[in-house]
């Protein structure tokens, strides 16, 4: 979706292709308002390309837009309230990796525990009123084939806001199709794309995360 700030670049492209095409080509305003829409057609496609993959990123942009880059491997812990059968204790926390793939106009959430992991349908990055941010997703959880006996397969939706003084954390919940719920906490980050929560776990790459300052990726 097309928000202001895209439409009035793409007018301000316009208006300059249309000024480059009038003031080279010497031609009729006819001839260069035709020219104009299609050099114009292009390059705002391009640019819009460009923005939406590596320009958005730039620290001097992110600096204007407040929009934070997520993007990389997070990990840290999984409370579920969910209790076994036979017993009274909801199960211990559950050490949890949550891989983003990410671009200006879209996220993609990968989540990974040792028994399962869970891929977003719907992924998004919202600005709350109260200028937090807010990464939200439908999610489905396909559990390891030798736990789908008192775990089966499910859906489920998870909130989590960019949280701490720097946003160095993501702290939220998640709910699921089984109607039980849970608190994650993200405290750790890497660059890499992690495709498993065994690698990730023990990888000695985590750092502090900074999703408001430069180029992390």
């Amino acid at each position: 979706m097309i928000d202001k700030t895209q439409t009035k670049i793409a007018i301000g492209i316009a208006a300059v292709v249309w000024f480059g095409v009038a003031v080279f080509t010497h031609q009729s305003a006819q001839t260069t308002a035709l020219k104009t829409v299609s050099i114009a057609g292009t390059v705002v496609t391009i640019v819009f390309l460009l923005y939406d993959r590596f320009i958005w990123k730039l620290a001097a942009v992110r600096a204007f837009t407040k929009k934070p880059l997520v993007a990389g491997t997070w990990r840290g812990m999984l409370q579920s309230d969910y209790t076994r059968p036979g017993e009274n204790e909801r199960i211990p926390p559950i050490p949890t990796v949550i891989r983003f793939k990410q671009t200006n106009s879209s996220l993609v959430a990968t989540l990974f525990t040792g028994e399962s992991e869970s891929v977003s349908e719907q992924a998004r990055l919202i600005k709350e009123e109260d200028d937090r941010w807010r990464l939200s997703w439908v999610y489905r959880n396909t559990p390891r084939q030798s736990v789908q006996e008192r775990s089966e397969p499910h859906r489920g939706v998870c909130d989590l806001y960019v949280s701490g003084k720097d946003g160095e954390r993501l702290i939220g919940r998640y709910f699921t199709g089984r109607k039980t719920t849970g608190e994650i906490e993200l405290t750790e980050w890497s660059k890499h794309p992690y495709h498993d929560a065994a690698s990730a776990l023990k990888s000695g790459d985590f750092v502090e995360a900074k999703p408001f300052v430069g180029w992390f990726i």
